[in-house]
């Protein structure tokens, strides 16, 4: 991997490392869920700084180069991340729609007594 992708690599891993630690502080991303998006960033970073885990990734799966390999461990790691988000979605919608219920039966107890 040439020294531009790698600086690159680092690069944009310090600034989302950097981001995700703001949105945290400014309480727009719970710390639960920052640890994954932080654990993905220092992945890259390390992989940036040392390519030889990547290389032999690369040339275990059959890939012709370490950077498609990058990609495509991203692709896997948002397609997961995807999944666990509609699933999280799913829970709070069934949350909402209890809630929903109940407040709509508890007003009709209080129009009653």
């Amino acid at each position: 991997m040439n020294i531009q992708v790698r600086i690159m690599a680092l690069v944009v891993s310090l600034l989302f490392i950097i981001y995700v630690l703001s949105l945290v502080r400014s309480r727009k991303l719970r710390e639960t869920d920052s640890i994954v998006w932080i654990l993905a960033s220092i992945a890259i970073l390390v992989l940036g700084v040392w390519v030889k885990p990547l290389v032999y990734v690369t040339e275990l799966i059959g890939a012709k180069f370490p950077v498609s390999t990058l990609f495509f461990s991203g692709l896997i790691f948002l397609t997961f991340i995807s999944l666990w988000m509609t699933t999280r979605i799913s829970e709070l919608s069934d949350q909402v729609r209890e809630l929903a219920q109940k407040i709509t039966l508890m007003s009709e107890e209080k129009e009653e007594g």
